[in-house]
């Protein structure tokens, strides 16, 4: 029962149980057609589990499944042939959903949506009708509220619609799973079905047609899936607002195309709106585009969450960050976008040389080794593969350029997971690596030159999609470097004549801070003991898990070690060791930064989320600010940490401190929240748990050492 569940949240991006029972209940407020319905998703997971194919994410191709045999419901009489159809339904959508999902990835990363529902429902719908299944009459009227009026009612079956069962109850019901799951996207929703509306009205659709209501229904799916796929922001309003303005034409196009063939448009305008913007507005047809995209759906409320904690951090999972590739100041002569060569599809590049006060070269710059960038180390940005190079191009003599070896001698390796990193214009002679070696940040692999299309030593740099040269460009971004004024940068973009500089990484606090795998503490909370270990998830993912079952997951990259995605049950001791050691910088010199962590770390109470809620009613993050200094005489890095939460009726303010041993990672930390009780934890013992052929180990810290962290 709860993949059906998941299936029925999964059209809200909800995981609760709750909204998926009142999508389902919505469906089974017409017996005939929900049943149908449910026949086909169960259909599915049956041909699934025979052919041992895996499911899709969030069950959709059980949701395709469902939407199969309620639209087989919603057009004919049921009988025991319409059952059958409703079965082999469920089973071509198992298989056109494993069949066509890698082929759209291909064709410009776009989603499945309802792709396999559609294909199905075409192929059914005319075969119900070659086998003299009746068309079903109208569905039997529910009773609802007269001083509701027609219009409220008239909108509620719209909405009961989505699923195919028009009527106002379950619109109603509908209502509530959508905003139980989401109420941006149930305004979202709401909004892209009134404007179909409009639009229909505005254009004169004749009395009795059915095109408002297929309108409505294909806007509000436009709308949820475009609010879901993007960015949230104003321009992703006015790219939702547009889908909608697109799959009302489609609807008037393709009921006075299909109908007349027997075929009704279903979702097909939508579906077809839905590609259609996302092929349009690619991040390869202008730097607008270069982060809109989410790398995966998301609920408004939780992509908003998610940016706030991304913009902190500097981890943006729709762009590629990387390490400046020199260990020398230099600076940014050629943006992305640049008018000489960052243009079209190689827009998404940078170039760098060095200057000093205000000059590329000393005396009259006639020779190459006057450049202050010539023959500077060019070391890897990244982790990745070397797939070619080449190092025997000439340097240009200052002020030529040579067009026929336009990237001159280079190196061009592709990263984990299929993208690809050119630095070009190198050196003649200088290229320290060969194709299929294995590079990690800092690996040395030239030196700054001017050969290929260069007047001047300098270097480029840009990330590209294809393994082969003059391949289009796609975003990425700088991590961690040094600014103009010293600034710590996690994540930038730098302008023309912009300074960047590596930041180097303190080696000791990034031991303190190491997480192998089976590494247990226990430490002394209010007289009892508290535990915490390192494991390992299915996908490689380093968790700390607690003896109370919460979770947090873990990483620590070259640039700094952060904790995120709070999970499982209520662990306030968790929560307060999240907050103190959530995120630290490794750099070198870096005293004090900020983080925008989640809400649901701090342990609020109803109170306190209700006063939040409404202060913020699309959600918001922590407004954490962190101090780190060095205590010589304990031997500890000691992190302070501010976390402040705009409420309503005012702030609620948190004091947070954690403490790191060099040898023995977290040794301390407390937390403290205005009017509530504070929590202080000390190190009582630490081990490691065995593994195969690795014995285990745990020894108990002397009790005056825990007595000294246990009020930190």
């Amino acid at each position: 029962m709860r993949p059906l569940l998941t299936a029925g949240g999964s059209l809200f991006l909800a995981s609760s149980p709750a909204v998926g029972a009142l999508v389902l209940a919505a469906t089974l407020l017409d017996p005939a057609v929900g049943l149908l319905g449910l026949t086909a998703a169960l259909s599915a997971m049956a041909v699934r589990a025979l052919l041992r194919l895996p499911g899709l994410a969030g069950e959709t191709d059980l949701l395709n499944a469902l939407y199969v045999g309620l639209v087989l419901g919603a057009f004919h009489s049921a009988n025991a042939t319409l059952v059958f159809l409703a079965s082999l339904g469920g089973g071509l959508v198992v298989l056109l959903g494993s069949a066509l999902g890698p082929v759209l990835r291909r064709a410009h990363d776009l989603p499945l949506l309802g792709a396999p529902f559609l294909c199905a429902a075409w192929t059914l719908l005319p075969a119900a009708s070659a086998l003299g299944i009746p068309v079903r009459g109208l569905a039997p009227a529910i009773l609802f509220p007269a001083w509701l009026g027609p219009q409220l009612t008239g909108a509620l079956s719209t909405v009961g619609a989505l699923l195919y069962v028009p009527n106002p109850v379950s619109g109603a019901t509908i209502l509530a799973a959508v905003l139980l799951a989401s109420p941006v996207l149930g305004l979202l929703a709401l909004g892209g079905g009134g404007l179909a509306w409009v639009l229909v009205a505005a254009g004169g659709a004749p009395a009795g047609s059915s095109l408002p209501m297929l309108a409505a229904f294909n806007g509000a799916l436009t709308a949820l899936v475009l609010g879901t796929h993007t960015t949230a922001s104003r321009r992703s309003l006015a790219v939702v607002a547009a889908g909608v303005v697109a799959s009302t034409a489609l609807s008037a196009g393709l009921l006075a195309t299909l109908w007349p063939l027997g075929l009704p448009p279903l979702s097909a305008p939508f579906l077809l709106s839905a590609w259609l913007v996302r092929a349009a507005l690619r991040a390869e047809h202008g730097m607008a585009w270069s982060r809109f995209w989410l790398p995966g759906p998301a609920r408004p409320e939780e992509s908003l969450s998610r940016q706030r904690l991304a913009r902190a951090r500097g981890v943006d999972p729709s762009s590629i960050g990387l390490r400046p590739p020199f260990l020398a100041p230099m600076e940014v002569s050629q943006p992305m976008g640049g008018a000489l060569t960052h243009g079209g599809p190689w827009r998404y590049a940078l170039d760098f040389v060095r200057t000093q006060e205000g000059r590329s070269f000393l005396g009259g710059g006639e020779r190459l080794e006057d450049f202050h960038a010539f023959d500077l180390p060019v070391v890897s940005p990244a982790w990745g593969t070397v797939l070619s190079c080449r190092g025997d191009v000439p340097d240009n003599p200052p002020g030529e350029i040579n067009l026929r070896d336009n990237w001159g001698n280079h190196v061009l390796f592709q990263l984990p997971g299929g993208p690809s990193v050119l630095l070009a214009h190198l050196r003649q002679g200088s290229v320290a690596v060969a194709p299929g070696q294995w590079l990690v940040p800092g690996t040395p692999i030239g030196r700054c030159g001017n050969s290929g299309r260069s007047t001047q030593p300098h270097l480029h740099l840009h990330v590209q999609q294809g393994g082969w040269l003059g391949a289009p460009t796609r975003p990425f971004h700088l991590a961690g470097y040094l600014d103009g004024d010293g600034g710590l940068v996690l994540d930038g973009t730098p302008a023309a004549g912009e300074a960047v500089e590596q930041a180097p990484v303190n080696g000791s606090l990034a031991g303190a801070l190491g997480l192998p795998p089976g590494r247990e503490w226990r430490f002394a909370v209010d007289g009892a003991t508290w535990g915490l270990s390192v494991r390992l998830g299915l996908l490689g993912e380093t968790l700390l898990v607690s003896d109370r079952g919460g979770s947090v997951q873990a990483f620590q990259g070259d640039l700094l070690f952060s904790l995120f995605r709070r999970a499982g049950p209520a662990d306030p001791v968790l929560d307060a060791f999240t907050l103190a050691f959530g995120l630290a910088p490794l750099p070198e010199g870096c005293r004090s930064w900020r983080d925008s962590p989640e809400v649901n770390i701090l342990g609020l109470s109803l109170l306190q989320r209700l006063r939040v809620a409404l202060r913020h009613p699309l959600g918001t993050n922590l407004e954490s600010r962190y101090e780190r200094r060095w205590d010589g005489r304990a031997g500890l890095w000691i992190h302070r940490g501010e976390h402040r939460l705009r409420a309503l009726g005012g702030d609620i303010v948190a004091e947070s401190e954690g403490r790191l041993s060099e040898t023995d990672g977290p040794v301390g930390f407390r937390l403290s929240i205005a009017g509530r009780r504070e929590i202080r934890a000390g190190l009582a013992g630490l081990g490691n748990r065995g593994d195969h052929g690795i014995p285990g180990w745990s020894i108990d810290v002397p009790p005056r050492t825990a007595a000294s962290f246990s009020t930190p």
